[in-house]
């Protein structure tokens, strides 16, 4: 029997029409409450079915982390058996705990998607804890994750362009965002109307964590993986369930003159919250690297030229990397990684190991960091690359690379897109060779292939029990 908790609704007295222009968070309110599947663009469908597909492979590899036994400890502890499967396990939790411990796995290593800054770990994971309870359909479940990456993408892009740099800030603008995305999209899980809606989403915004920048860049321990996805994921749920019993946010919580726009940038845009048929995922930004967005580009310049020149030429050769200024306080380090979640943002040891040879960073590039760094070659490589801010350069997708060779031969290259980006997609194709790989240790290739194409079909599924029952793999 479903809990009331989740799906009971405190009546409320209407509301006399008002002259007030609507906030930001009403106008998503407004978008994610009249969502139309049907009149969505099949593109868009698409690409949400294969974020879906996406965050579940992100999942399952992280149970090779093994710092996730720690919180699996914790939320069993702490969370009596529920309603709502862990994704990889013969477990049920809360959905809070569930949304926490999926959100977890799929961030750890760095490989979920870049929409709207880290959109479907948040929102995916929000919306696979409540449809089993709920007895959701394909259908169902699409339609609030389309709300939820769209909103979480909307509210992003209306500040990216002007981001104050984090050590100004403080914090890291990705975790907020999901977690106003995410409560649009449990709260049409949920049935909400439009105006608890509105306020599922504020009450989330203000429950939400701040990413510390420190936690993400810095030494911040192995509770760095809960702050893109798993608060999120966990905050919505609970702050939709708030507004289904009637409480109420503030709803101009991104553009008040205390908002969150006013804090991590020096200017927004309102009309990328309200701009109407503008969908983030026909241009989605997808991962082939298991570390942080803001290197992907060295590492595919730097696979292109190793192919290009040879592992044994370009040994003892400086290797210049220039990225846009702002990135380089969160990812170019002055001395080696000394655990796993620093090598995932440490633009010097990421381009070493493919310097000496592999092409795409692995979860086991940052889980056997120690065995890598022994590696002579990735140690010489470590120590010639040269991280500098290039200030014409604006966006993280933009990189040079320059290669001198020990000749004296110079070669340079440069993109604006890194594979996985608007410019450079990773095609259907791709995204089920990630899955693939990420789940090939504990699926065999049969089953997953026929996984992934139920998957990419979810909106004709009329029940996803099955989604969670396959991948029982304990």
């Amino acid at each position: 029997m479903p809990d009331a908790t989740l799906t009971a609704k405190a009546g409320r007295v209407a509301e006399a029409p008002s002259a007030r222009a609507s906030t930001l968070i009403e106008s998503l309110a407004g978008f994610a409450h009249g969502l139309d599947l049907a009149a969505v663009p099949a593109e868009v469908r698409r690409q949400a079915a294969a974020c879906i597909l996406d965050t579940i492979g992100c999942i399952i590899a992280g149970w090779h982390a093994p710092e996730v036994q720690a919180l699996l400890r914790a939320e069993r502890e702490g969370a009596a058996a529920g309603t709502a499967s862990v994704l990889g396990a013969s477990l049920k939790l809360s959905p809070e705990s569930a949304a926490r411990l999926n959100g977890y796995l799929g961030d750890v290593f760095e490989l979920n998607d870049l929409i709207g800054g880290h959109a479907s770990i948040g929102t995916v994971t929000a919306m696979l804890a409540l449809v089993q309870q709920r007895r959701s359909s394909g259908s169902d479940l699409l339609r609030a994750v389309i709300a939820g990456l769209e909103s979480t993408a909307r509210v992003y892009s209306a500040f990216y362009p002007a981001i104050r740099p984090y050590t100004a800030v403080g914090l890291t603008p990705v975790g907020l965002p999901s977690s106003f995305g995410a409560a649009a999209g449990v709260a049409l899980l949920l049935g909400l109307d439009e105006g608890q809606v509105a306020d599922a989403i504020a009450i989330s915004g203000a429950l939400g964590g701040w990413c510390p920048s420190e936690v993400i860049f810095g030494d911040g321990g192995t509770v760095k993986a809960m702050l893109f996805g798993a608060l999120p994921a966990a905050t919505a749920i609970t702050a939709a369930r708030y507004a289904a019993h009637g409480m109420t946010g503030p709803r101009e919580l991104l553009e008040g003159s205390r908002g969150y726009f006013r804090t991590v940038a020096d200017r927004f845009d309102p009309k990328e919250v309200t701009v109407p048929g503008r969908w983030h995922l026909a241009r989605p930004r997808r991962k082939q690297h298991a570390c942080c967005g803001y290197i992907h580009a060295a590492l595919d310049l730097m696979a292109e030229q190793r192919r290009a020149i040879g592992t044994d030429r370009l040994r003892g050769a400086t290797i210049t990397i220039e990225m846009p200024q702002y990135v380089l306080p969160a990812v170019s380090k002055n001395a080696p990684p000394i655990s796993a979640n620093e090598a995932r943002f440490h633009t010097q040891f990421c381009v070493a190991v493919v310097a000496a040879g592999d092409d795409v960073i692995l979860p086991e590039h940052s889980i056997r960091a120690a065995f890598y760094l022994a590696d002579p070659a990735v140690a010489a490589f470590l120590h010639s690359v040269k991280i500098e801010p290039d200030e014409a350069l604006r966006h993280y997708e933009e990189c040079r690379l320059t290669a001198v060779l020990a000749d004296g031969t110079r070669h340079q290259a440069f993109t604006r897109s890194a594979k996985g980006a608007p410019g450079n997609p990773m095609t259907p194709d791709d995204v089920v060779g990630k899955f693939l790989m990420l789940t090939r240790s504990r699926m065999p290739e049969d089953r997953a292939v026929g996984y992934a194409r139920r998957i990419l079909g979810i909106e004709g599924e009329r029940r996803l029990d099955w989604v969670f029952d396959e991948l029982d793999l304990t």
